[in-house]
This record gives C-alpha cells, structure tokens and sequence, in this order.
C-alpha cells in the first residue's frame, strides 16, 4: 500500500501503542495512513490527532461537515486514496440520512471552498455572510484550517502511496 514499510497497529509498543489505542477509541480503527504517519512522525500523529478531536467537537461546526469537505477537496486534488477512504464515510452518512441539510452549515462549506480555490473572490461581504448564519471569523479560519492540513496530509499519503506499475 505505501512505498515504506509502516508500523501496523499489532506492532506497536510504548507511545506509540498508546496513540493507536487512543486513534482507535475515537475512530473504532486505525487507518492505515494514520500508521504511515506515526511510523514517520509519531508526535506529529499525536497532535494531528489531537486536533482532529477538538475539529469534531467545535462549538458551531457540525462534525458530519468534516468527510464531506474531505471528500470534496480530496475530488478536486485527484487525491485517490483519500477520496477511496472517505467515500464510505460518506455513503454510510447518508445511508444512515445524515447529509449536509442545514443552511447555514451548507454556506459555511462553500466559503471554505471559495477562499481555498477562488482566493482573489473572497470578501469581507463573505465573512458578513458567516457571521448573519452565526459564524464568527474564528469558526471560518478554524473550517479552512482544517481543510488546508487535509490538502497537506492528503498529498503526503499520495507520495507514499505505491503508484500502479
């Protein structure tokens, strides 16, 4: 699966079994990509992982947003494993009626998508529309900051990743 040899989850010992327990308390498993990372950077993993907990905990950010704008960036970067690995997350999310209905969840998407790929349109007219839906500037840098580190990771595991022959 990856170019290096990786640390799987039965393998591990010290912090590093630690970690994988703690990813598989929150996730139910440990993603093969979170073993690549932790095998090159376990305390980098740690933090990532860290920061991903308190994303599915935001004040104001819905948690079932996160897989679909990874799923969305990871189709747009031609990211293959990570739109391979949330593509199910996503079809079990709607299998189980859990879409992105709500309005202003949906427009919070969006401008994340506009200041990632259309920059130069972004306006303080785009952050006055957050903060109508009752988003504050701190939320908006808190959804684009997670969505750029997944730009980031995701290219990472694609450098890893085996190529086809």
């Amino acid at each position: 699966m990856f170019i290096i040899d990786v640390i799987k989850k039965e393998e591990a010992k010290g912090e590093l079994k630690l970690l994988f327990k703690m990813i598989e308390k929150s996730l139910g498993f440990v993603p093969p990509h979170f073993e690549l990372f932790a095998t090159i950077d376990a305390e980098a993993m740690k933090e990532f992982v860290l920061y991903n907990q308190k994303m599915l905990h935001h004040e104001r950010i819905d948690s079932n947003l996160l897989p679909y704008l990874r799923l969305e960036i990871a189709s747009r970067e031609c990211r293959k494993y990570c739109i391979a690995f949330n593509t199910p997350i996503v079809a079990k999310l709607k299998e189980n009626g859990i879409e992105i209905e709500s309005h202003k969840q949906k427009i919070l998407l969006q401008k994340v998508l506009k200041g990632i790929y259309e920059t130069e349109l972004f306006t303080e007219e785009d952050l006055q529309e957050l903060a109508t839906e009752g988003f504050s500037s701190k939320d908006y840098f808190d959804l684009l900051s997670y969505a750029t580190t997944f730009m980031a990771k995701s290219k990472m595991i694609e450098v890893f990743t085996k190529k086809a022959a």
